[in-house]
């Protein structure tokens, strides 16, 4: 079984003054999707750090060199599955039907952020899922598992507790 650490809305340093304690998380994970708004690059090597393959896609608040060397969308393919990437755009309503529209083919997961609004739920045979945010009140990354063909995915709200890292 293959478990991705799912990452999204880090916000550093414009809402975070540290970047969270991540590196037990990534430990028992295969792989980690990061889905933008780091807002600088320095976030976005953080999580490479952890010395697993990161799959990245940028986000509206990323700097401009973020933004050049991040494509907006990313397809990967994993154990027969189809993972689309994306951060999002608008406000939350109707943010899955956007998020959907990004690609040209049916997937069979649509991953994203932007809304800072955890989702973990199906919509017409597909995952459509959301780690929500590490910046805000309320801290949560995501899990996804992939296992012969089949794909789902855990929601974890992050202890404000855990001391922070900074590199």
């Amino acid at each position: 079984m293959m478990k991705i650490l799912v990452v999204s809305d880090i916000h550093y340093p414009d809402r975070r003054e540290t970047l969270p304690e991540l590196s037990e998380y990534a430990k028992e994970s295969n792989l980690i999707f990061a889905l933008g708004d780091f807002t600088t690059a320095k976030a976005l090597k953080y999580l490479k750090s952890f010395g697993k393959q990161v799959v990245a896609v940028h986000g509206n608040m990323d700097e401009p060199a973020l933004r050049k060397s991040l494509p907006k969308t990313h397809v990967v393919k994993i154990e027969g599955l189809k993972i689309g990437l994306f951060h999002g755009n608008g406000g939350p309503p109707g943010i899955e039907a956007r998020v959907r529209s990004a690609f040209r083919k049916e997937l069979n997961a649509y991953v994203f952020g932007h809304s800072h609004k955890a989702t973990n739920k199906i919509i017409n045979g597909a995952l459509y899922f959301n780690p929500g945010a590490l910046c805000g009140r309320v801290q949560t990354i995501g899990f996804l598992y992939i296992d012969f063909e089949n794909i789902w995915g855990k929601i974890i709200k992050i202890d404000k507790n855990l001391l922070p890292f900074d590199k």
